[in-house]
């Protein structure tokens, strides 16, 4: 069987010479995240006319990167039945019917046959992310993608390893920032709280928990392409970065887009001078139309009025947090929110930290419903008054992402998924299936 991996977040298992069983997180055309994010090497048209014959995709989370609408387009309505994980509220399985795609919850933590000798396991994490693990004749597969579990998930999934040791064990993962890290910032200047050493570290500390033979990097293979991110391809962790600080033999680094006989382990991977970035006339054109488009828009009353009633859902958290309140600017709309009051009020705010956000992208996120992952695009800045750590606004948005998934809000919704969280904490993983005789 062979393992390969495509796009940014995308694998491919097979068997050598036929069509794909399955592909994760496909993200195979154009950008997310309001024009910033770019694929480093896009696939073929052959290569996408192969993954278009795939039986399954399983999408891990809901973020841009991950579900892709458009290249679940790509795919087709009558291509590959898209699997997700049984998260306790969601929406993308609503939202992919709703465009006519076929899609099936897969129970937590339960093997699940997709071919001959081929299984899957999906296990949910408590901030609406997934684990995936796949167990074929020669290996076992862990796509942790973008989800950090906590000591007691690591547990597990060692376990499982252990149960297969004459098996190769893959492991994928992000291995670069997609995160606010270094999106802080002190009078003027940026404070740099994290170093590409450390990224690796996570990945070399994931692979020894688990007891990996192999490390594919993963869901990090984008490039950062408006003038106001490309600031963060200075931070990103390369091929180099990670072959300068893998201390850990016991786990084989290979490049990304690597190609992985899971039997032999013998592996080729593509030569990043034959990458395809996409980086052309037209998308730099659809680059600048979204920045004119940005310097173009303003928020009307009804989208301050969707910021303010999601912040009031907060409210109580927001005092306890920041009781002087914070700062949201877009454009030239400068906004505080006092939590005491639970008021959005137009002037500049002088309370614990300021959020700059491109005006467009605040629209739209406010429009459906996903204010938290605007964290991510690597747009969004936040200005400290100084006393402020910056764990407090990571936070803060975190917050606002379990609002946006319905688990903050109210008391009832926090006992309910706090709850949900607990079963799947206690729920043991059943043994990999054994291969036929």
């Amino acid at each position: 069987m062979i393992l390969e991996t495509l796009g940014h977040a995308t694998l491919a298992l097979s068997r050598e010479g036929e069509d794909p069983i399955l592909l994760t997180d496909p993200w195979l055309t154009g950008s997310c995240y309001w024009r910033s994010w770019w694929i480093e090497n896009y696939p073929s048209p052959a290569e996408i006319a192969t993954l278009k014959r795939a039986r399954y995709v399983y999408l891990t989370h809901e973020h841009p990167d991950h579900l892709h609408p458009p290249s679940l387009r790509l795919l087709g309505p009558d291509g590959p039945e898209i699997l997700v994980p049984d998260f306790l509220e969601m929406g993308m399985d609503a939202f992919l019917k709703g465009e006519g795609f076929r899609v099936r919850r897969l129970p937590s933590a339960e093997w699940v046959s997709l071919d001959h000798d081929v299984s899957a396991m999906s296990l949910p994490i408590w901030n609406n992310d997934s684990i995936l693990i796949l167990s074929t004749p020669d290996a076992l597969i862990f796509d942790l993608n973008d989800a950090k579990p906590d000591g007691r998930v690591f547990t597990k999934l060692k376990r499982l390893r252990d149960a297969a040791p004459e098996r190769r064990c893959v492991v994928l993962r992000s291995h670069s920032p997609a995160s606010p890290a270094n999106s802080f910032f002190v009078d003027g200047g940026r404070l740099e709280r994290t170093s590409k050493a450390q990224f690796v570290r996570a990945a070399r500390a994931a692979c020894r928990r688990i007891g990996a033979t192999d490390f594919m990097p993963f869901a990090s293979q984008s490039t950062f392409r408006r003038s106001d991110t490309e600031w963060a391809n200075a931070y990103k962790v390369g091929l180099a970065d990670l072959r300068e600080h893998w201390k850990d033999r016991s786990a084989k680094l290979h490049p990304p887009y690597t190609r992985l006989d899971l039997a032999t382990g013998e592996a080729s991977s593509r030569d990043p001078a034959a990458y395809d970035p996409h980086d052309t006339a037209e998308t730099r054109g659809l680059i600048a139309e979204q920045e004119r488009e940005n310097a173009a828009v303003t928020l009307d009353q009804s989208d301050l009025d969707r910021l303010e009633a999601q912040l009031r859902e907060l409210r109580l958290y927001l005092l306890a947090l920041f009781p002087r309140g914070f700062g949201v600017t877009a454009g030239d709309l400068a906004l505080h929110f006092d939590p005491r009051k639970g008021r959005l009020e137009r002037r500049a705010s002088t309370g614990h930290f300021q959020l700059e956000i491109p005006p467009l992208a605040l629209k739209e996120a406010l429009a459906f419903g996903h204010v938290g992952d605007l964290c991510i695009p690597m747009f969004t800045r936040a200005h400290l008054d100084g006393r402020t750590t910056p764990r407090r606004v990571e936070l803060f948005f975190m917050l606002l992402a379990l609002r946006d998934y319905g688990y903050v809000g109210g008391l009832g919704r926090l006992a309910r998924w706090a709850a949900w969280v607990g079963r799947e904490q206690l729920r043991r993983l059943p043994a990999p299936p054994r291969p036929a005789a």
